[in-house]
């Protein structure tokens, strides 16, 4: 993690990946889940929530009653954002769902880090998030990306961006095909239809170095793959960014997924790469995100 600017907690792992940089840099892979999009704000201002406030936020507006008394989380107990976004469906219906989710994650700039993303030029991206951060990032940038959310080829000479759980960019359309991937039978169907998408989309895994930044291996659908396909080719290092610092935990990594842990956020991942490899013009510099937020380019 950053302490001050320029400065950053030494890591081994950081230093193998920067040693490896001049083998790797045209064979990268980015995959970011969650906590990819840590920080970042909606239209209205609002924090992009997380699984957990997703599923709160959703039964108080749409489930709980006035009549009820004020509104207790620990009143689900261990009900899944999943369990409760089909039992919300079942109530209000698809598209009320829908638009709830569509306020709730349509932000209108990118973070610095999905600014200063496009100038890494990996080879493809794979997100599990419904947002759209990445292709502001790139639309920025001038950079264009091909959007798939469903069983196709990429566009040749275009950067893809997987996106398996859907897009906001596609949120009219069915599961699979761009719909939200939200509620349990969502997960069910796309399972049981599109799992040979995300063998398609994961098939370059096996010969890039992958960064995976945020993502907990939660989902079982996408984890299980990814687990799989790793264990199937072990040939170039795969790194795993989210700022903790825990010895079991790198073990458990490096050991059970083969993936090297690097303890770093998003932005301060890239910044510290960006320190050592110099990959970013200068009007993207980490220093200079005062300038592009003014200048609103960046949140």
């Amino acid at each position: 993690m950053d302490t001050t600017a320029g400065t950053f907690e030494q890591d081994d792992n950081m230093d193998n990946l920067v040693d490896n940089w001049p083998s790797f840099q045209n064979r990268v892979t980015v995959f970011l889940g969650a906590g990819a999009s840590i920080g970042a704000r909606n239209e209205v201002g609002r924090a992009l929530p997380s699984a957990y406030q997703l599923r709160n936020d959703l039964w108080e507006k749409y489930k709980w009653r006035t009549a009820d008394g004020a509104f207790d989380p620990t009143a689900l107990r261990l009900m899944s954002l999943e369990h409760a976004a089909a039992i919300i469906e079942a109530k209000t219906g698809r598209t009320v769902l829908g638009e709830y989710l569509q306020e709730t994650f349509r932000c209108s700039r990118p973070l610095w880090q999905h600014l200063a993303l496009p100038h890494l030029n990996p080879a493809s991206l794979f997100t599990t998030n419904y947002d759209q951060l990445v292709e502001l990032g790139y639309s920025s940038c001038g950079k264009v990306l091909d959007v798939i959310c469903s069983n196709r080829s990429p566009i040749a000479g275009q950067t893809a961006l997987f996106k398996p759980h859907g897009s906001l960019s596609h949120l009219n359309q069915p599961v699979g095909h761009g719909g939200l991937v939200i509620t349990q039978f969502d997960y069910l169907e796309m399972i049981a239809d599109y799992r040979k998408m995300l063998r398609n989309a994961m098939t370059g895994f096996s010969s890039t170095c992958v960064l995976i930044v945020g993502y907990s291996f939660g989902d079982m659908d996408i984890g299980s793959e990814l687990y799989a396909l790793r264990k199937q080719s072990d040939g170039i290092p795969w790194y795993a960014i989210f700022p903790r610092s825990d010895k079991e935990v790198r073990t458990m990594y490096s050991k059970r997924f083969g993936i090297e842990q690097i303890s770093r956020t998003f932005e301060s991942f890239l910044a510290d790469l960006d320190a050592r490899i110099d990959f970013l013009p200068s009007d993207v510099k980490h220093a200079e995100q005062p300038k592009l937020r003014a200048s609103n380019r960046i949140q």
